[in-house]
């Protein structure tokens, strides 16, 4: 949707507001993104707008849907080479006869100013059943850190817990028993083997969630040496489960996954929480991933180009996510969270110190830090420290 056409459309739904008796909400957002790169501070900022809206249209139908305008500011335009080691660098560029100046546009990462329709969606109400058509949240899975089970949506390890990006899907809920739930999604393709297909069966058993899925996803691989996208069907089988035991939050996660072209693997996690009557609070959260690697110099260069994309895979095997979290005044929040990669060839990790701070009701501000450490090529060392301020201003 261009521009004037998310102006144009704006124009139509303020016009209709008052017929329809529409709800209007939704945020400002600004955010401060300091980073070290090549021992270079690099600075970044951007300004993100969302308006949400929602109408109940009848008995059995309502609607909800926002729209969001982000423009970026500062150093926008990076080449993937900046994040990836040199020896990685050096010895595919050898391999591809190449030099920088040869590099395809593929190897960019431009920050572009964007508007779109995040969400979108009406839900039907029946005695039997729930509807949801169009462009929605779809998050699955139990885990803070990782979702195995999740194929709709990338995780951020900087910010795993910020909004996800509406999917375009049908989905279809029917209730069963007291508590249980089946959730079929269908996201639509070019035709049927590349369309999305999920179904989820969740049910509460003696105070635990558990439930179990089934989806099947075409996604791309780029072939790095072709310069060239490959299809790849994956269909995957998991389940994931959460409630308290002994009085501490536990859950866990897992997922299976058989692919086309490349080997099948599976994704597991477990992880557990405990708040102290002070409300100091703790988590931990062990993950294994199974396309991971144990040592730093096996990392190839299409695994740093993988976890450098929308697909956000991690490179090691073996990981530990620990967090606290402690209220330190009336308006005031401290944490601290610590990734790990715990393999034996890595042993790397960044740490992330974050402060909350609430500036009335409706005015957040989050101070975020991020310290790396590690070798020079291993998964986190590689990084430069940076952090993030973010300011944002609900109405």
């Amino acid at each position: 949707m261009g521009r004037w056409g998310v102006v144009c459309l704006c124009l139509v739904i303020v016009g209709t507001a008052r017929a329809q008796e529409l709800e209007f909400s939704g945020y400002f957002e600004n955010q401060f993104f300091p980073q070290e790169l090549d021992g270079e501070l690099v600075l970044q900022e951007y300004d993100r707008l969302r308006l949400d809206m929602a109408v109940d249209v009848g008995e059995n139908v309502d609607f909800a849907g926002d729209i969001v305008y982000r423009v970026f500011h500062g150093k926008t335009e990076y080449s993937a080479f900046d994040f990836l080691p040199n020896r990685v660098v050096e010895e595919y560029l050898a391999g591809m006869r190449m030099s920088f100046k040869d590099l395809p546009p593929m190897f960019a990462i431009r920050m572009a100013d964007e508007h779109f329709l995040d969400n979108a969606y009406a839900t039907f109400y029946f005695s039997c059943f729930d509807l949801r058509i169009g462009r929605q949240q779809l998050p699955w899975g139990a885990g803070y850190t990782w979702n195995p089970t999740d194929l709709f949506n990338d995780k951020n390890l900087l910010d795993p817990t910020y909004e996800k990006v509406g999917v375009n899907a049908f989905k279809l809920e029917v209730p069963f028993g007291k508590q249980g739930m089946v959730t079929g999604v269908f996201g639509v393709g070019e035709d049927w083997e590349s369309s999305v297909k999920a179904i989820r069966v969740k049910e509460h058993i003696r105070g635990f969630d558990f439930s179990a899925t089934l989806a099947e996803k075409e996604g791309e691989r780029m072939d790095y040496l072709s310069f060239s996208t490959i299809p790849m069907q994956r269909r995957l089988v998991g389940g994931d489960f959460s409630g308290s035991l002994l009085g501490l939050g536990v859950w866990g996660e897992g997922a299976f996954n058989w692919m086309e072209r490349e080997d099948n693997f599976g994704q597991y996690l477990l992880g557990t929480d405990y708040t102290f009557e002070n409300g100091f609070y703790l988590t931990g959260e062990y993950y294994r991933n199974g396309l991971g690697e144990t040592d730093e110099e096996r990392y190839s260069f299409a695994d740093w180009m993988r976890m450098l994309s929308a697909d956000g895979e991690n490179l090691g095997r073996d990981y530990l996510s620990i967090g606290q979290s402690y209220p330190i005044g009336e308006l005031w929040n401290w944490s601290n969270f610590l990734i790990l990669n715990i393999n034996s060839g890595d042993r790397s990790g960044v740490f992330f110190p974050w402060f909350d701070y609430s500036f009335g009701d409706n005015t957040e501000v989050s101070l975020v830090g991020y310290l790396p450490f590690g070798g020079n090529e291993s998964e986190f060392g590689s990084f430069g420290s940076g952090g993030f301020a973010r300011v944002r201003v609900y109405f």
